[in-house]
């Protein structure tokens, strides 16, 4: 039987909390969520109250928008207790917290302190309104703030300045913190080539991150393809391509309309990152940031990391707000040209110098400051001991596909050495690499039933002996090649002619059957060793 919204209020009443509390229940924290974006803001802010029984929390949801969708399960999996909406305004809360803007405030009853946490960097971006207009997202409406004590939480003093003259009111009542995840990212810096493994990015590889805001004039609204066509411009031997999208994407379209968006990148070996965690990891694990407008790209910026942006032209970034200015400050990507010379270009020329100037406020104690100003809403001393500073965990992307088969260009660079690129198929090749050999290598276990015709080399990732290489060889007149990984840890290549060859250094069989490809293309003998960017092959005749 549920229990009525008079009963639930009359659990959580100040005099009644404990009764029913382990710990005493002195102070109750309404938090309010509305977007998923703000609900994961929200949960990134409660560690303030690490190890204080003193506090409890409470959420409730104000699923008045479009963005709600998965807010709800997302704590629930976090393991907080929720009430429902109605139920809220009845509550004897203390404070209320939220990470939205337009949460009506006026639903719920009682003079409780409110403390607004921003859902993104600054007040930088226009947004719809549901009136048909735009609004300047992260702005609270002065209809919710008359008449209640609101403290609007910046991350630097710029912030409420640039609101003095369009949102006095609102200016009024922000409240210098600085910023809890820039913090945390750069005081998780160390932690890079963790991160990195947990994402599968070997060493020597450089990690791109693709970042994109939601709406038409994003990232991924205005270049829907650039992680499928990334992916088939940079050698998966040199470059790894991860992907982190704004909440509201998969919120509003749904998590399938999203996987059907990045399905060819997905196969073609893309990181992606979950939208609620994860991305801050990604950020100090990159090399290089392609981005848009939001908040991430700024992020990445901050953390000196070399900055692409996404094809020039109008955007919902405000005028002279950070975001603004770092577009005309950082090169835009062309996506008409070449991709791979536009990374490397900026690879070399580096991080934008200060990028974040007038950004973030109050460096590395802002979640001091956060702490300071809920427990002083709460009437609470803080406890004593100072906030616990916590790397941000490994991220956990979602299930990677790695390719199977490739596009694969050699070429001789010097007697026994051989350059290598290899391009996922699947995905749109950039331009040939020139004076170079190029072949198809499929995988006998490619999902992909297209890519099995006409290649010119076949490899089997499962132990075989010589058998399956000739047999495979005859079954199709377009191969040249077949290579296997063999029962001992070697590779087994065998040519149309006969011929077969034994291959030490590599467990790859791709690697095995390009290095005999070239071999013969350049009428080199296929016998001896030849180093490539992957490391030393050794091939004897067999």
């Amino acid at each position: 039987m549920a229990v009525g919204a008079e009963r639930v209020a009359g659990l959580w009443a100040r005099g009644e909390r404990g009764r029913w509390s382990t710990w005493g229940g002195e102070r109750l924290v309404l938090a309010v969520g509305r977007t998923f974006t703000s609900t994961v803001r929200l949960l990134d802010a409660l560690p303030v109250f690490r190890g204080d029984p003193r506090v409890d929390v409470l959420f409730a949801f104000d699923d008045t928008t479009a963005y709600y969708e998965g807010a709800g399960e997302l704590v629930r999996a976090a393991g907080w207790r929720t009430v429902p909406w109605t139920d809220a305004g009845r509550l004897d809360h203390d404070l209320v917290l939220t990470a939205s803007e337009n949460v009506d405030l006026r639903q719920l009853d009682g003079g409780a302190p409110v403390v607004v946490l921003p859902h993104g960097i600054g007040f930088h971006k226009n947004v719809p309104d549901a009136e048909g207009g735009t609004r300047v997202s992260g702005v609270v409406p002065d209809r919710y703030l008359r008449g209640r004590d609101v403290s609007i939480v910046v991350a630097h003093d710029a912030q409420a300045e640039a609101l003095r003259a369009s949102h006095p009111e609102a200016a009024r009542r922000c409240v210098t913190v600085g910023d809890p995840a820039h913090d945390l990212m750069a005081a998780s810096l160390p932690l890079r080539e963790y991160y990195r493994a947990a994402l599968g990015v070997p060493e020597g590889r450089r990690l791109v991150v693709v970042s994109s805001t939601w709406a038409a004039d994003s990232l991924l609204g205005r270049l829907p393809d650039l992680p499928a066509r990334l992916l088939g411009a940079l050698p998966v031997d040199e470059y790894a391509v991860a992907v982190v999208t704004h909440p509201n994407i998969a919120s509003w379209h749904g998590p399938a309309k999203l996987r059907q968006v990045l399905a060819d990148a997905s196969d073609a070996g893309l990181v992606r990152i979950p939208s609620h965690a994860g991305w801050q990891a990604a950020l100090v694990a990159s090399d290089l940031v392609i981005g848009d407008h939001g908040s991430v790209t700024l992020y990445g910026a901050a953390l000196d990391r070399p900055v692409l942006l996404g094809p020039s032209g109008p955007t919902a970034a405000v005028p002279g707000t950070p975001p603004d200015e770092l577009s005309r400050r950082v090169p835009h990507l062309d996506a008409r040209l070449p991709l791979l010379p536009q990374i490397e270009k900026a690879l070399v020329s580096g991080p934008v110098a200060d990028g974040a100037t007038g950004v973030f406020g109050n460096r590395g104690g802002a979640a001091e400051a956060l702490r300071a100003l809920l427990y002083e809403r709460l009437g609470l001393d803080p406890p004593e001991r100072p906030v616990e500073l916590r790397a941000y965990p490994d991220p956990v992307p979602e299930p990677v596909t790695r390719p199977r088969s490739f596009h694969v260009f050699t070429r001789f660079a010097a007697p026994g050495r051989i350059d290598l690129w290899r391009f996922p198929v699947g995905v749109p090749l950039g331009p040939s690499v020139a004076d170079a050999y190029r072949h198809r290598s499929v995988a006998e276990d490619e999902r992909d039933l297209r890519q099995r015709w006409n290649a010119s080399v076949l490899v089997r990732r499962l132990p075989a002996d010589a058998s399956w290489v000739s047999r495979r060889l005859a079954e199709d007149d377009a191969l040249l090649l077949t290579a296997t990984i063999t029962s001992d840890g070697a590779c087994l290549v065998g040519h149309r002619d006969g011929r077969l060859f034994r291959a030490h250094g590599t467990e790859d069989p791709t690697l095995a059957a390009a290095t005999v490809y070239t071999c013969v293309r350049a009428d080199v003998a296929p016998d001896g060793t030849f180093t490539l960017p992957t490391g030393p092959v050794t091939v004897t005749p067999q």
